[in-house]
């Protein structure tokens, strides 16, 4: 059978101040495939997506679209010719309803302007039935939980009758069945011919959906090949240009926990709808994490101890010491750092630069009768920066413009530039390269040997857990279910307490 390519990059460029985002890419995609593209942050993926997408042009290079040199303007000319993009930060109007979401702009109307509002929720329930979810059309976006926008973003992408589908880190706020009905829907749309380009940074996944990968590393094209004939190691090889895996294989405990001083305690909290009877100990040099299904009040109870939200009972003790905190500056003072799941609306000022980002919270300590001195502010950015390995051009670059790897960065940065002895992390590495992961927890691993830090962290993803964590306590329904210490971790009892309790 002749394949036939849909899409031919042909030596596409780009470049921006001080950095060259793509360098004579070559490569094509072929009509019907899932065509997964894999790289580090800032190896050019989104860059070359968005091009696709008619968000960026390129400075040399030309995109043949079925058949015919095809220069993409804009993104509405883009979604014209079938080119839809669904991209990691969802782009939906919270004030509005789901239905209005899916068919803004495209309304169905009468040729008197009256807009069938009946049979557009009909046609929208009946496409998000088809992912096995329950969300009501008439449903306000902003009340309905970040995973539930995730589908309806693709819904309104799928919509639109298109012939390609750009997903950028699709499953990155899915839960385990949310994934497997996306991946089940993905085949369904295959088999009608749609071609999907699939980014993500879990390689499980990509050999799991993908017909054929192609890698990325700083800009450059580094070949593209079929899952049948390539394994995740070399694929991870490639990405990060050295073996790697051994960095993210667990450490064996070189302690006993019984024996270390219990830096948090929490006592019987409780918030509302969200968690009861939370008790649980965090102690010194420990990594403990917090495994559980969407809902199950994980990030409520992390968001709780913080600061940023009153417990209705319960008592929270740092390092031996009855501590309640009304905001979450009291818990900074304190010595705690929190790392926010979501980076778009909650942790990041986007138009501001790096420097302003990472100097927002520890002003108070570079400043000298109410002057900022911006040498220590500069000094304080350069050492985190460096040692993230944060990909910028200046410690002035704007964060909207950093690839979302390096955004996530920053705040982990900012967090661990107020010395904290306690990090609340929740999803650190969502959205970050295999590379990226294993340098944030090597560091994380230093913390918590060299300067006896304490970390808890939320992942849903097992690997992380299973390699970094020293106990595992798992949460569903707003309540702790088990825990599951050191060599007993595995997959299996994890699992089996988060689904069935």
């Amino acid at each position: 059978m002749v394949l036939e390519n849909i899409i031919e990059f042909k030596n596409i460029t780009k470049q921006f101040p001080g950095v060259v985002a793509l360098d004579c890419v070559n490569f094509s995609i072929v009509k019907g495939e899932i065509h997964a593209l894999v790289g580090e942050n800032g190896a050019g993926k989104s860059t070359l997506m968005n091009i696709l997408a008619g968000v960026l042009h390129p400075d040399n290079g030309e995109i043949i679209y079925k058949g015919k040199h095809t220069i993409l303007n804009n993104p509405m000319f883009s979604r014209q010719i079938g080119i839809s993009t669904v991209y990691q930060e969802l782009k939906l109007c919270e004030n509005l309803s789901v239905v209005e979401n899916i068919y803004l702009g495209r309304e169905k109307k009468s040729k008197f302007g009256r807009i069938y509002w009946k049979s557009m929720s009909i046609a929208a329930k009946e496409l998000l039935d088809s992912f096995g979810v329950l969300i009501n059309p008439k449903s306000m976006v902003k009340n309905i939980t970040v995973a539930q926008r995730q589908i309806v973003e693709i819904a309104r992408a799928i919509s639109l009758k298109t012939d390609v589908l750009i997903l950028d880190e699709p499953t990155s706020s899915l839960t385990i069945n949310e994934t497997r009905l996306l991946f089940e829907n993905l085949k369904k749309l295959k088999s009608n011919g749609v071609t999907i380009i699939f980014i993500s940074h879990r390689l499980e996944e990509v050999f799991g959906i993908s017909d054929r990968i192609s890698v990325l590393r700083d800009g450059k094209y580094l070949g593209t090949f079929e899952k049948e004939k390539i394994s995740e190691e070399d694929v991870v090889s490639l990405i990060a240009g050295k073996k790697l895996y051994e960095e993210l294989i667990k450490r064996e405990m070189d302690y006993e926990l019984k024996d270390n001083i219990v830096v948090l305690e929490v006592n019987n909290l409780s918030r509302g709808k969200f968690f009861k009877d939370v008790s649980f100990k965090l102690f010194e040099k420990e990594t403990l994490g917090f495994y559980g299904l969407q809902g199950s009040g994980r990030t409520e109870v992390i968001e709780t101890i913080f600061g940023l939200h009153k417990p209705d009972l319960g008592d929270i003790y740092l390092f031996g010491e009855k501590v309640k905190f009304k905001r979450a500056n009291d818990a900074i003072k304190k010595g705690l750092a929190f790392v926010p799941e979501d980076r778009r609306n909650y942790g990041l000022f986007e138009n501001m630069s790096v420097k302003e980002n990472m100097a927002l919270i520890i002003l108070k300590a570079h400043s000298v009768l109410s002057f900022i001195i911006n040498s220590r502010i500069m000094k304080t950015a350069n050492t985190f920066t460096k040692k993230l390995e944060i990909k910028m051009s200046s410690l002035n670059q704007k964060v909207k413009n950093l690839s979302g790897g390096n955004q996530q960065k920053v705040i982990i940065a900012r967090g661990l530039a107020t010395n904290p002895k306690i990090l609340l992390m929740d999803e650190p590495t969502r959205g970050i390269d295999v590379g990226s992961k294993a340098e944030i927890y090597k560091i994380l691993r230093d913390l918590k040997k060299n300067e006896h830090k304490s970390i808890i962290v939320i992942s849903s993803e097992l690997p992380e857990v299973l390699a970094e964590c020293d106990r595992v306590i798992v949460m569903r329904n707003g309540r702790i279910v088990g825990e599951v210490i050191d060599k007993d971790i595995n997959e299996e009892k994890i699992l089996k307490l988060a689904f069935s309790g």
